[in-house]
């Protein structure tokens, strides 16, 4: 059973249960909204892998007063802004599970380097949310995951780890507006073979959505993908390499040294993350658009950076070329894509 269709009976439960004892003793339950239409004319044309847009490496920071570490020499904008000003479609937050608030938290590293735009992960999935209901024409935003902990060996103890975080985001998300592993695999074999013959959905089936991801290569991903089988019944997908049954997201940071893998990644349909700049001291200092130029040039969808924007101390920021916020991809966009038809400002608002 589907992530989808067993939230749906939940959902249908606990309503039920509410209409016990009323009037009549019959439920109403109310329909679900129909998702919003709106005027794009390659809706069913174009799909979530034809695009390029911008990205932001550890979204929530929050440079700390005296810091004097290159690596951490940047502050971003609260998430709504990075959405909305600055053209930002894809994020990245580091998480870490709080046994005391039994919750889980934002940052990137306790005491000497902590500071967040959004401490709470549920805060840090709200702003998001809060943005994409009044701008319900956008296309998929993408949340990419880092966990920090140390997720259980244990088997029921990492089952229990994970069934905690996709309780937190579906506290904040509804399940309809979640694009999850299972939808995009359908009844074909494995994800691997979804996305290799049938592809993505199209923008028109997904505006409005979010998908999340995970980045991790080591003992987190084998336990979240079940041991590197599948990511059934799960809510994030998994970097992958394209041979692996689960393929359908990678994360390769060096558009200039893994130019190679990024290639063979777009060539199975999947979506990959590259990084325009691996350290903000050094850009700062240089002005270097080297890794920038390599990037955008590559074709990977999500091109992420520690400078959205224009900042007093950098001559350097990252702009998707003809973006408005994304571009049709330049490795894999049919021809007769255009940026309008990807995501238009008059249909998405400021």
């Amino acid at each position: 059973m589907s992530l989808r269709v067993r939230a749906a009976a939940f959902l249908g439960l606990v309503a039920a249960l509410a209409g016990c004892g009323g009037e009549g003793g019959s439920p109403q339950v109310k329909p679900p909204d129909p998702p919003p239409k709106f005027d794009y004319p390659l809706d069913d044309v174009l799909r979530l892998n034809h695009l390029q847009t911008k990205s932001t490496h550890n979204s929530y920071h929050i440079e700390t007063e005296g810091n004097t570490v290159g690596e951490w020499r940047y502050t971003h904008a609260p998430l709504d802004v990075q959405l909305g000003a600055q053209g930002v479609r894809h994020v990245e937050l580091d998480l870490r599970y709080d046994l005391d608030l039994e919750a889980f938290e934002v940052y990137h590293l306790p005491v000497l380097d902590e500071q967040t735009t959004c401490r709470m992960l549920t805060d840090c999935l709200r702003v998001l949310k809060d943005w994409s209901d009044a701008h319900r024409a956008h296309h998929p935003i993408v949340v990419q995951f880092e966990i920090k902990d140390a997720v259980p060996a244990d088997e029921a103890a990492a089952e229990s780890y994970f069934a905690a975080l996709h309780e937190e985001i579906l506290r904040v998300w509804p399940d309809d507006r979640i694009l999850v592993p299972d939808e995009v695999q359908g009844d074909a074999p494995t994800l691997r073979e979804a996305v290799l013959s049938k592809g993505w959905p199209t923008l028109g089936e997904v505006r409005g959505h979010v998908l999340f991801t995970l980045d991790d290569e080591g003992e987190t991903r084998k336990a979240y993908t079940k041991n590197h089988t599948s990511l059934a019944g799960r809510i994030l997908f998994a970097d992958a390499s394209p041979a692996d049954p689960w393929a359908a997201i990678a994360i390769v940071n060096d558009p200039i040294g893994e130019a190679a893998a990024i290639a063979e990644a777009l060539a199975a349909n999947m979506l990959v993350r590259t990084r325009a700049d691996g350290d903000p001291g050094e850009v700062i200092e240089t002005g270097s658009t080297i890794e920038r130029e390599a990037a955008i040039a590559s074709g990977a969808q999500f091109v992420s950076t520690d400078f959205p924007a224009k900042v007093p101390e950098a001559e350097y920021w990252v702009e998707i070329p003809s973006g408005m916020p994304s571009r049709c991809n330049p490795i894999t966009a049919p021809s007769e894509c255009s940026a309008e038809a990807i995501e238009d400002p008059k249909f998405v608002g400021p």
